[in-house]
């Protein structure tokens, strides 16, 4: 049985978590394999409720689906204890059987917070989240991260690997007029707050691949985190998370054998948005339009971070980048969300089709921040419509326009839009 995969092919907020629940259903097993609690997912409950999740999978919505934090994910151990009891109060039951946590995962730790708010404060900030992910990330690279088998085979040597950690740490607070600190106090509540989640932590490789490889294979739903322009090594460098936000990530991410791997479907939003530092040749930056496109900032699908609360900056869908995206994923479908805040555009839709780059048209967006930063977008534009598309649950019953436009993206993506979003609700989709 093989993998599939959910990933954002744009900056992410695509809505990536709310079709991995409206998947979840249908799998045993719903896996994140990167990222840490700086990703942000909005799941809308069948009661109305909304979920906002940041490192447990959007399966934990779902009897009988076992949700996996694999080890290419990065855990901060207390915020995990604050999210399952967010989830819990939503009166869905997190318990070690729906929930694993792989022993191999890193753990970001109190020092990785306050080296990114050191960093956040100074000359080379790049609007970070401040969740320490760059830094667990560095400390995993250079070999001397801690990892969640920590917390269940030796919470002492945890306790202390903070501690020592943070007083190494101590001149750097002290330089950047942080407040003072009782690091032992802090090492001791990080593990004795958490130590309960002992009971959650196993070798999620193991169990992953024996219900792979079972005489009834399980089927396993791989859940990313971020989207493609944040990934570490294809993303708009340096303005990039610290993992591979990819479908190449999920076999290192949850310990499987590349030929494991499925479809791979793609989520995109018609209306392009992003938190955060970066280049974004395709904004829109007329106050009068961007204020049209956020409209009333109280919905649920309002334009701002679920894990930094930031107004997303907003632009016209861009082509040339999905394309990269999907090269590099092979993207086998497409989700298209929020085509009904398409008329928001006014008239007539832009979409950037192309880029010129030193007097050359390019069809392909380029592999960094600089090289997209010295771009010039090419749009073509089509007619919208404005009747209110959001009770329209057949592909034949939407307006022309409306066809007219998904069918442009299928063409020039060369991918299928399989699935439209026309509301943030459950069943506000249409199949095609």
């Amino acid at each position: 049985m093989a993998v599939d995969v959910i990933v954002g092919l744009q900056r992410g907020d695509e809505g990536k978590g709310r079709f991995v629940d409206m998947a979840a259903k249908d799998y045993d097993i719903v896996a994140r394999f990167n990222g840490g609690n700086n990703a942000g997912h909005t799941v809308v409950l069948a009661n109305g409720d909304v979920l906002k999740l940041h490192l447990v999978p959007s399966g934990i919505a779902h009897p009988g689906v076992v949700n996996i934090i694999g080890n290419g994910t990065l855990v901060n151990l207390p915020k995990l204890v604050e999210e399952i009891a967010t989830i819990e109060a939503k009166g869905i039951k997190v318990t070690p059987d729906n929930l694993k946590i792989s022993s191999s995962a890193h753990l970001i730790i109190p020092s990785h917070i306050y080296d990114d708010e050191i960093r956040e404060a100074g000359e080379g900030r790049q609007g970070s989240t401040k969740s320490g992910i760059a830094q667990v990330s560095a400390a995993k690279a250079l070999r001397v991260g801690v990892r969640a088998e920590m917390l269940k085979d030796d919470p002492e040597g945890l306790k202390t690997a903070i501690y020592d950690a943070l007083m190494v740490q101590k001149p750097l607070r002290e330089a950047a007029g942080l407040p003072a600190i009782d690091e032992r106090k802090i090492a001791d509540d990080y593990v004795d707050s958490t130590k309960h989640l002992a009971a959650f932590i196993t070798d999620t490789v193991v169990y992953v691949n024996e219900a792979l490889r079972a005489e009834k294979p399980a089927r396993v739903l791989a859940e990313g985190a971020q989207a493609f322009l944040l990934d570490i090594d294809h993303g708009m460098y340096p303005y990039t998370t610290s993992t591979s936000t990819t479908s190449g990530g999920v076999a290192s991410g949850l310990g499987i054998a590349p030929s494991f791997i499925g479809k791979v479907t793609g989520v995109a939003k018609a209306v392009q948005s992003h938190v955060g530092g970066g280049p974004y040749i395709t904004e829109v930056t007329n106050e009068a339009e961007l204020a049209r496109l956020h409209g009333d900032m109280t919905t649920v699908d309002a334009e701002y971070g679920t894990t930094t609360g930031r107004k997303r900056r907003l632009g016209y869908l861009d082509l040339p980048q999905i394309r990269r995206a999907n090269l590099i994923n092979g993207t086998n479908e497409v989700i298209l969300s929020k085509v009904d805040w398409v008329p928001r555009y006014g008239d007539m839709i832009k979409i950037c089709v192309a880029y010129e780059k030193d007097g050359k048209r390019i069809e392909i967006a380029p592999d960094s921040a600089i090289a997209i930063e010295q771009s010039t977008p090419i749009y073509e534009t089509l007619p919208s419509w404005s009747e209110d598309i959001q009770a329209v649950r057949s592909y034949a019953d939407l307006p022309q326009q409306a066809k007219d436009y998904v069918e442009f993206i299928d063409g020039m993506l060369g991918v299928k839009v399989s699935i439209l979003g026309v509301g943030p609700e459950p069943d506000q989709i249409i199949i095609r």
